[in-house]
């Protein structure tokens, strides 16, 4: 394998690296924005009486 090469994939490896980096990070946004979101709609949901069992069939 040639200098040129082993440094062309090194380079590669390097921005995959980075490339995976960064996609973990958007995942972990990702999830973090939906828990939020499920958080602010079950506190809308409390507020507006959504989803709340009619009459005596509360446990």
């Amino acid at each position: 394998m040639s200098t040129v090469t082993s440094i062309a994939l090194a380079q590669q490896r390097q921005k995959d690296k980075e490339m995976l980096e960064a996609i973990e990070w958007q995942l972990n946004n990702v999830h973090e924005t939906e828990r939020r979101l499920k958080e602010m709609r079950r506190e809308l949901e409390n507020r507006l009486g959504i989803n709340k069992p009619e009459g005596g069939d509360a446990a």
